[in-house]
This record gives C-alpha cells, sequence and structure tokens, in this order.
C-alpha cells in the first residue's frame, strides 16, 4: 500500500523542529525543518515577515512546530500553509547559554542530516535532537547535555570515539585521548604524537561520556558532568572523521565552554 508521501497527497501535516530560519525576498523566511518522515525540509513561509502573518510566531527556530504543506517526493522545499507550535521550550530560549547550545545541536543536526525519506537514521536524528533541547529546556548543564548528544550522534553515523583501549595498538593502558587519532592512545603512542597525557579521573569521565549518550544523562552527571576538555575533543573528531564543518560551535564556546 502506497504511504501519503509516495502517492503525493496533498495536505501534509508532520511536526518539526526548526533548525534554521533565514529571511528571503522582502518578506518571506525559509524555514530548515527537521522531520522524523522526511528528514530534512526547507519550508518558504511566505509573508511571515509581515506584521499582519499569522505564521509568524509558530516559526520560531528551535521549537517544536506543526506544519501543512504539499509534500513531493521529488522536492526538497515546499510551500508551507500553516504553522503551529507544539513546544515552545521557552526556558531554553530565555536561558542564554542554553540559547546558544540550542543553537549548536540545531546546526550539528543541520550537517548530519539529508533530506527524504531514504535517509535511514532521519528518525534517530529527530529523537536525539528533540530529546537535547527538552533536557536544555530542563536546565540541564549545557556542556553535558552538548556532549551526549554529539555521542549519541557519532554513535549512530559510525565515527563515535575509541574509548576500550589505545586506538594504534588496541592496548587497555590507556594514558591520553587524541582527537586525530579518534580516541585514547596508551603512554607510547601518546608520546610518539606529542599527546600530553591525562588523569586516569579525565579519562574515565570521558569515556562515561561516549559510552552513557543523553538517555544516562543522571549517571553521567552524578559521575562528574562534563568539562570544556570533553566538549572541544568530540568537536575536534567529527571535524576531523566526520569531515563536518563545527564553526556552528565557535560562538558557543567563546562565551560559555572553551577558553
Amino acid at each position: 500500500m502506497a504511504t501519503a508521501a509516495q502517492a503525493g497527497t496533498m495536505n501534509d501535516t508532520v511536526q518539526g523542529l526548526i533548525l534554521k530560519q533565514i529571511d528571503f525576498k522582502e518578506y518571506d523566511v525559509i524555514l530548515t525543518v527537521l522531520t522524523k518522515e522526511y528528514g530534512k525540509i526547507s519550508l518558504r513561509a511566505a509573508g511571515a515577515r509581515r506584521m499582519t502573518s499569522k505564521n509568524a510566531g509558530s516559526i520560531l527556530p528551535y521549537t517544536l512546530a506543526e506544519f501543512q504543506f504539499d509534500y513531493r517526493p521529488e522536492q526538497t522545499m515546499f510551500r508551507m500553509k500553516t504553522a503551529r507550535t507544539i513546544k515552545l521550550y521557552r526556558h531554553m530560549h530565555e536561558d542564554l547559554a542554553a540559547s546558544y547550545a540550542a543553537g549548536a545541536a540545531s546546526s550539528t543536526a543541520d550537517a548530519f542530516t539529508l533530506p527524504g525519506e531514504e535517509f535511514p537514521e532521519r528518525e534517530s536524528v529527530f529523537v536525539y535532537t528533540e530529546k537535547c533541547f527538552s533536557l536544555l529546556d530542563e536546565g540541564r548543564e549545557t556542556n553535558l547535555v552538548l556532549c551526549l548528544y554529539l555521542t549519541d550522534m557519532m554513535d549512530l553515523f559510525g565515527i563515535q570515539p575509541e574509548v576500550d583501549g589505545c586506538a594504534v595498538c588496541g592496548s587497555t593502558k590507556v594514558a591520553a585521548v587524541s582527537a586525530e587519532e579518534g580516541g585514547f592512545l596508551c603512554a607510547e603512542h601518546a608520546k610518539e604524537v606529542g599527546i600530553p597525557l591525562q588523569s586516569k579521573e579525565r579519562l574515565q569521565r570521558f569515556r562515561l561520556i561516549v559510552k552513557a549518550g543523553l538517555e544516562h544523562i543522571d549517571a553521567a552527571a552524578k559521575a562528574g558532568g562534563a568539562e570544556k576538555f570533553d566538549l572541544k575533543v568530540l568537536e575536534d573528531i567529527i571535524r576531523l572523521h566526520g569531515a563536518m564543518n563545527m564553526k556552528s560551535f565557535a560562538l558557543y564556546n567563546r562565551l560559555f565552554s572553551i577558553e
């Protein structure tokens, strides 16, 4: 039986996370929206910047909204008919650090996600990103939420750091972590590449972060949370091994995280 999308059904209604909004022409905006059904889509909201627009209050970035539009499998941009806010994440928007963290997470989701029903990871990316927003809205520590969000995404796409042994030789006697090598290093290989040794406590914490994911944020928080060091290593691994631009974290890092 053909799905609504395969049949090109008119007036599709889906819920989506608004990752980005950019101005287009005089009064329109283009929304980048993450959905479970269609992956990443672009919606053109005609007249959304007019003072009389009924949709303007429902298309804020980093919110969950319900959209009505006509889906066509061969397209990636659609004309938005209506929008309705489902979840505003009010605290996340009112807290500066949480808001910037949401922006960094949104840019990560945007970079990892492809449009269309054939993108198999679309539902998982949506679930992780919505969970990230919800935790930020609850007031959870932003560095920890971002670290756990990144490790979930890295695991999903097969670039998770090696934290069970040395990434070069497999030795379980690890002494450092290297973004370039993709995870832990033993003392010998850390010395070879000029990586400073780290404390046992720091390495244990980093391993727990990588293993925990957002689902086990409470355990990670009880074990010490996350430091600037942890987030920087994860960002660098994604940049180096996932071939993704991590400039989206620059402002967050400058203001709240990495010196």
